[in-house]
């Protein structure tokens, strides 16, 4: 099978995401009972013939023959004792539901009028007589998907898949998906000869337990190409590169640090090292994660989760910092946070986890440090005189990146940042200041200090006025240059207007060698984003972080 790419929308964030699959191997027909019984020195069918189906076989006993036979025929087996797929292996292995559907394709009525589907009466004597019957050999003339060969597809037997059954769609890669974490019962597809061709097919899709027996499921096998992951498969829309008619100019760097941290303010050096203390950990369909404190005050700890995808290799993975309000928008479920909106585009650090990168959600001390924003602004003057809070984020994002940098996990080269509105502001501060971030998304924070609140009390607050005649944010834009920049605008912080800003920071990214590494996404649909912008701004930064 060639690779293939289909739209699914997520059942938790209600976006359409690009779910592909590499090429790959499939049994032309389903496994018979003298393959069966040739590897596993058994039978267990109830309808009985050597050129028939296997059937009446559990999901760990597929698992079993795949490992059996490719160790027969010198292969590496791609299972282990507890059901763990290898995906490095070469041998013999159950397809992916994914694989499944990219093969059968929609059937067309004429496909599923020649497949050995139910189409008798549904009478009990009816259904009887023909269950008495059972299936028939799997050389059958016909095909029910003429289009690539395979025979039954549809019908004869239900055919067991690797993935989890989950009745929503849970996409827990965008790349080779292989189910949801969670769940007990695996995926069967295609109908038996019992099934109907009719609405009451589900789609041909539904599920058994790994330990079940059935007389009306077997299975057919798979094998996986030595091929990368299939490219291109999410276009990156709408995303355009900001230019300047003024000629290259490399900003001093120094100047505009010291005069910028000056009125920001910063809290002394640490005394000591960060600590992490882990408060929970989460098994969710799509990544696990842990729910951590991170201790460096006496103060609060940060709130902060850290989200790893469900399929990570081993090898360390790039990351992207998500702050926000509460660490339950960024992954999508409730976990208590004060403003928790878990079902929406927001939850950035979820969709992080299906492109296959971790994410770090931070819960802003606006909302994590005190009971309430003025208390906590009170208490921010108290403990550090003359820093703002976005001179305190600065400092916090710094530490958080020594953090993270330790982590056996993560890569400390690729190290990202994308936040919305208020998280938008603290991942262009963040990036401005601390030169590991590799690469920065921000969603509608006013990339002009005249576009929003900056002079509110936790930003800036009275000190914004210490800024000098003219500065303004694009020259912490050309802090962050060289490194890529994308503005996602939807005209109601950001917009058209943001662009005359960010031409006074082009020149920088011209004289640096990146001209086309600012840039903006402008949905036009107002603050929050849309579902096709945050999806090209995440492959935009998945990108970003994966080029060599």
């Amino acid at each position: 099978m060639e690779a293939a790419h289909r739209t699914v929308t997520d059942s938790i964030t209600g976006l359409p995401m690009t779910v592909s699959t590499s090429a790959f191997l499939l049994g032309r027909a389903e496994v018979t009972q003298a393959e069966f019984e040739r590897t596993m020195g058994k039978n267990p069918s109830r309808y009985s013939g050597a050129d028939r189906p296997v059937e009446n076989v559990t999901w760990r006993e597929a698992l079993d023959y795949c490992n059996r036979r490719s160790q027969a025929e010198g292969l590496t087996r791609c299972y282990d004792d507890a059901g763990h797929w290898d995906r490095d292996c070469t041998g013999y292995r159950l397809p992916t539901d994914a694989e499944w559907t990219s093969a059968a394709g929609t059937p067309s009525k004429a496909q599923l009028a020649e497949a050995d589907l139910y189409d008798g009466e549904t009478s009990v004597k009816a259904i009887a007589a023909r269950a008495a019957e059972g299936t028939h050999r799997v050389e059958k003339t016909g095909t029910s998907s003429a289009a690539t060969g395979f025979q039954d597809l549809f019908g004869n037997v239900w055919e067991l898949c690797f993935d989890r059954f989950s009745n929503l769609p849970i996409i827990d890669s965008v790349w080779n998906p292989s189910g949801p974490q969670t769940g007990d019962a695996r995926v069967i597809r295609g109908g038996s000869f019992l099934t109907q061709s009719s609405q009451w097919n589900k789609g041909f899709r539904a599920s058994q337990p790994p330990t079940r027996r059935s007389p009306y499921t077997g299975f057919r096998i798979a094998r996986s190409l030595p091929s990368p992951p299939p490219p291109g498969s999410y276009e990156i829309v709408g995303v355009e590169p900001v230019h300047s008619t003024d000629p290259p100019a490399q900003p001093d760097t120094e100047i505009l640090h010291n005069r910028w941290m000056r009125v920001l303010g910063s809290p002394p050096m640490p005394k000591r090292e960060m600590e992490a203390e882990l408060v929970q950990t989460y098994l969710e369909p799509a990544w696990t994660a842990r729910l951590i404190e991170l201790k460096l005050e006496d103060e609060a700890p940060w709130r902060s989760l850290l989200v790893m995808p469900a399929h990570a290799s081993g090898k360390r993975l790039p990351v992207v910092i998500v702050p926000y309000y509460d660490v339950d928008t960024p992954a999508g479920k409730n976990m208590g946070g004060r403003i928790a909106t878990p079902s929406s585009v927001r939850a950035f650090a979820h969709v992080a986890a299906q492109f296959g990168m971790a994410a770090l959600a931070v819960t802003w001390s606006g909302e994590n440090d005190g009971p309430g924003y003025l208390e906590v602004v009170a208490g921010l003057a108290e403990r550090y005189p003359g820093v703002t809070g976005l001179g305190y984020w600065i400092w916090q994002s710094h530490q958080i990146v020594n953090w993270l940098s330790a982590q056996p996990e993560i890569d400390p080269a690729r190290i990202g940042i994308m936040g919305h509105s208020l998280g938008g502001k603290m991942a262009l501060y963040a990036s401005a200041f601390e030169p590991r971030i590799r690469s920065v998304v921000s969603s509608e924070p006013g990339i002009a200090l005249a576009f929003t609140n900056y002079e509110d009390p936790w930003y800036f607050g009275e000190r914004i006025g210490m800024l000098p005649p003219g500065a303004d944010q694009h020259e912490l834009l050309e802090l962050i240059a060289p490194r890529p920049f994308l503005l996602i605008a939807g005209e109601s912080a950001d917009g058209e207007k943001s662009l005359a800003l960010m031409r006074n920071a082009a020149p920088a990214y011209a004289a640096l060698g990146k001209p086309d590494a600012l840039c903006i996404l402008n949905h036009r649909s107002g603050h929050t984003p849309t579902p096709a912008a945050v999806i090209s701004a995440m492959a935009w930064l998945h990108k970003q972080l994966t080029a060599r």
